[in-house]
């Protein structure tokens, strides 16, 4: 019997998830939180439902993952002056070390996952992802 696709790649997704993961906390995070300390690196002062729309997540968890990571030092937020509702989040230096950190890790796992891929192939499987991704959430991944 021919294993089902749906099934290949959930077993490809937790396969590379628990590479990931393993000794996470050497870094000071959590699941969930690299993303999320991404987004903030790239987008200086962001608010929290754009973090949550582009993590993918519910508002009420990016609040909670914001919550831990202040706690940790990893991010600052501040009330808008314009918008005394909107938060203003940003990444500190100890977060950015962090991520700094995660993201060497995570460039490992991609290298031992892709291990005998053609320069080729690993281009054409990161375009299959991205247009998978597209076709079922209807966002294109920059």
């Amino acid at each position: 019997m021919q294993t089902s696709f749906h099934f290949l790649v959930f077993k490809a997704f937790h396969a590379q998830r628990n590479k990931i993961r393993h000794n996470m906390d050497a870094y000071g995070l959590y699941p969930g939180q690299p993303k999320v300390l991404r987004y903030i690196a790239v987008n200086s002062n962001c608010k929290l439902k754009d973090i949550a729309k582009e993590c993918d997540v519910e508002c009420a968890t990016v609040s909670k993952l914001l919550n831990s990571l202040e706690e940790k030092g990893m991010l600052t937020r501040h009330v808008d002056q314009k918008n005394k509702r909107a938060l203003q989040v940003n990444i500190t230096e100890k977060g950015k070390k962090a991520l700094e950190q995660w993201n060497a890790h995570c460039l490992e796992v991609e290298e031992l996952s892709l291990q005998g891929f053609s320069e080729e192939e690993r281009a054409q499987f990161e375009n299959y992802l991205c247009r998978m991704y597209q076709n079922l959430s209807g966002k294109t991944i920059e």
